[in-house]
């Protein structure tokens, strides 16, 4: 063989490793084909979202574990000591308020019932469960309601009342004179006339 002589290439094209220049000359290799570059890992790619996912994430835990521990002081010194009240709104407190004074008004200083006699200042009523107690009437001794006035003369034996004063014992100073409707169990009230 001779210096001159290029050597032949080979009859496929999948057996060359490299591509050869038909000119005279020493073969140079061809630069093998370019591969996609690798995609960077997801976490590389967002890593501002993933710190700022994690940061949320932090306070999230901090502030549940604390509330968690506040929750958990409180209970344990609520059981310690009274039992918390219901929490009430403020219009509901009024009304509550009222309802309560009212009754504990009304336990203390009242007298509910029928009247059974009439002896000048002195009223004997009976109530639902059968207790008498006397009504004693004073110069102070008001009549009705606003919506509903009365006088003295407007109450006669078997009127069902209510009476708001002073007790001692089985006897109540007035100082309201109500008229009560009837109950269910009492007289019906007759029917208004057109």
């Amino acid at each position: 063989m001779s210096d001159n002589d290029i050597p032949t290439p080979p009859a496929s094209d999948e057996t060359r490793p490299y591509d050869t220049v038909s000119a005279p000359g020493p073969a140079v290799p061809a630069a093998p084909p370019a591969q996609p570059a690798a995609p960077e890992p997801f976490v590389r790619r967002h890593a501002v979202a993933v710190a700022i996912v994690a940061a949320v994430l932090a306070v999230i835990v901090v502030a549940g574990g604390t509330a968690w521990g506040v929750s958990a002081a409180v209970a344990s010194t609520q059981t310690a000591s009274a039992p918390m009240k219901p929490t009430v709104h403020a219009a509901g407190a009024k009304a509550s308020a009222r309802k309560a004074a009212a009754a504990k008004h009304a336990k203390a200083h009242a007298v509910r019932g029928t009247i059974t006699a009439i002896s000048g200042d002195n009223w004997t009523v009976r109530s639902a469960s059968g207790k008498t107690a006397t009504v004693k009437l004073d110069s102070a001794t008001t009549f009705g309601t606003k919506k509903n006035p009365a006088t003295r003369d407007s109450f006669t034996v078997g009127d069902r009342i209510g009476v708001l004063g002073t007790r001692s014992g089985t006897t109540v100073t007035a100082k309201k004179i109500v008229h009560l409707h009837a109950t269910s169990t009492g007289t019906p009230s007759p029917a208004p006339s057109a």
